[in-house]
């Protein structure tokens, strides 16, 4: 063999090594806490793959992405068993500590784009914003169709104390199950603070 047919083999062999050490993580789904890193923290938008951040909460839920008319949208169904208050004992999002700091003492907007799901849809949506095991916005619910559509609230964060460690906030997102099993797609969630920050408890 010439040195020359053995140098492109081994630059082969050596590109087809990296590519399937690469491989594995190239279609690994975003997992863990939403950030607001790379961004300015004035919209935080959580859409696309970055839906697959959502943790199901508890079982007799069931949550996966889906292609919707070529868009990532994420898929939620729990049974009227899954669901019993507990946000985070939902279908939620953790939220993490930077974003727990910057809404901190501010109003904040949550909006979701959803719809009823095809099978088992469900007639209604709620939402509820928690601190960690202390506070919580409370459950609110909007009315779903089977087409897509907005829905929001605004929820007033309480300042932080002062010295205080940063933890995690959670946003749930569930159907409203009357009996058996609702189900509904969600396209994308949007966090916006409004305002100026209150100052952190002393």
């Amino acid at each position: 063999m010439s040195d020359r047919i053995f140098f492109l083999v081994a630059i082969l062999v050596a590109a087809v090594l990296v590519g399937l050490a690469l491989f594995p993580g190239m279609n690994r789904l975003p997992s863990g806490p939403v950030s607001g890193g790379n961004t300015d923290y004035t919209r935080i938008e959580i859409s696309g793959k970055q839906l697959n951040r959502m943790v199901a909460g508890a079982e007799h839920t069931t949550i996966e992405l889906q292609e919707v008319d070529g868009q990532s949208v994420l898929y939620i169904e729990a049974d009227s068993e899954a669901l019993n208050g507990d946000p985070l004992r939902s279908p939620h999002f953790v939220l993490a500590t930077d974003l727990e700091t910057v809404f901190a003492g501010r109003k904040l907007r949550v909006t979701v784009s959803a719809r009823a799901a095809d099978r088992y849809g469900a007639e209604g949506i709620q939402l509820d914003y928690a601190l960690g095991n202390s506070q919580a916005s409370g459950w609110q619910e909007f009315i779903l169709t089977r087409e897509f559509r907005e829905v929001s609230f605004d929820f007033n964060i309480p300042p932080r104390n002062a010295g205080s460690e940063p933890g995690y906030d959670y946003l749930a997102i569930a159907p409203v199950v009357p009996e058996k099993q609702r189900a509904m797609l969600v396209r994308w969630v949007t966090l916006e603070p409004i305002g100026p920050p209150i100052a952190a408890k002393e």
